[in-house]
């Protein structure tokens, strides 16, 4: 059950995020709703699942955009398996490990897809690529993780209170 509805959440973020989502474009910049996403599920959950989700986020973009196949999936499941390692036994109402989580995920996650989409074909203006495509992501990441956030852990607790009273754990 768990693996539909969450594989549903990904392909609907896709579609909304290449489809409504380019209305809302500020400069030209986009959230990257799938690695908040990721990040989410992966605190909720653990590093192996949060590794899984990424992948399949990642191979979804690989597949529909990328020119070098494979690096927003290698990507974003380094993204999913670090952000549900350190995290297995904190409160999951808090809002403020989400944030931080998705500030570093997103400023690591683009400073590497830089690294291997740009630098390594000789583009080397970073402090552009810094000022006007990792820093603006960042924020709008950090504007919308709240409320994405918030869907996904709603969405993980009906999950698990079903999964629980079918194993006979709550009654």
């Amino acid at each position: 059950m768990r693996v539909i509805v969450f594989s549903l959440i990904v392909i609907l973020n896709f579609i909304i995020s290449t489809t409504w989502l380019q209305g809302i474009a500020i400069g030209g910049i986009l959230p990257n709703t799938a690695l908040i996403i990721v990040v989410s599920y992966a605190l909720l959950r653990d590093d192996v699942e949060g590794a899984i989700i990424g992948f399949g986020a990642g191979l979804l973009y690989d597949i529909f955009f990328s020119s070098v196949m494979g690096v927003s999936a290698l990507l974003m499941m380094f993204v999913g398996f670090l952000a549900g390692k350190p995290f297995r036994d904190f409160f999951k109402e808090n809002y403020i490990a989400p944030i931080v989580l998705v500030a570093a995920a997103t400023l690591a996650y683009e400073f590497a897809f830089y690294v291997l989409n740009f630098l390594l074909f000789g583009r080397t203006d970073f402090l552009r690529y810094l000022g006007s495509i990792i820093l603006p992501t960042a924020a709008y990441n950090l504007v919308l993780c709240i409320f994405i956030y918030r869907l996904i852990y709603g969405v993980n607790r009906l999950i698990t209170k079903r999964e629980d009273r079918r194993r006979g754990l709550m009654k």
